[in-house]
């Protein structure tokens, strides 16, 4: 981190001063039994993909009781910020109830005093910062001991309360705008085709036509 200095109050220190890191699992896949249509959340990288919620309930699959017996995965309590620890690294979400994840994320349990939507935002901006701090030949990966390395910056409970509610603010318009940008293409589709059409039954110069007559 740089040597700046920080605000009053503020302390810097790593993810594992703050949270316990968690690893996770899966059964083998071979085997129906391990998984049911309503049984424990199970989230993989796969579920964050295309997640754009700050809060997952559950992936796309179920643990049932017997595959989560009989594989690494864990329960981790709401609250809890799922990280995707390799293809990719960062994908996040905050556990909006008990759920578990396969071997594919690091999960921090933040302490008490640690605002889970403030370790989410820290995390996101710290992108780079992960992702570097990954190794490995096929593809890149942190793990749990080097999640407990990730810098971060703990600041009073009611000053991370702030900055979330802050940033929530920030890119909920951030959001809006893409929304209405999204939107442009479209209209101007729309609004080429009206062009096109007015010309092609003269009522692009009807006008012309009219002052012409006179």
């Amino acid at each position: 981190m740089s040597e700046e200095k920080l605000p009053e109050g503020w302390v810097e220190c790593t993810m594992g001063d703050i949270a316990d890191v968690v690893g996770g699992g899966t059964p083998k896949a071979s085997d129906p039994a391990n998984f049911a249509t309503r049984g424990h959340p199970w989230i993989t990288p796969a579920d964050l993909s295309r997640f754009r919620d700050v809060y997952i309930q559950r992936g796309s699959r179920d643990l049932s009781d017997q595959g989560l017996r009989t594989s690494s995965a864990k329960m981790v309590p709401a609250g809890t910020v799922l990280m995707s620890s390799r293809a990719p690294i960062g994908y996040l979400a905050i556990a909006a109830n008990p759920v578990s994840t396969n071997q594919g994320f690091r999960s921090f349990i933040c302490r008490p005093g640690v605002l889970p939507g403030f370790v989410y935002y820290w995390l996101m901006f710290s992108g780079t910062i992960i992702e570097d701090m990954g190794s490995g030949s096929t593809f890149n990966e942190i793990s749990g001991s080097r999640c407990k390395e990730i810098p971060f910056r703990f600041s009073p409970p009611a000053e991370q309360k702030r900055i979330v509610a802050r940033v929530e603010g920030l890119l909920a318009r951030v959001n809006a705008s893409r929304e209405r940008l999204a939107r442009v293409p479209a209209i101007l589709r729309r609004f080429r085709q009206a062009v096109l059409a007015a010309a092609c039954d003269g009522r692009l110069t009807e006008e012309w036509r009219l002052t012409a007559g006179n």
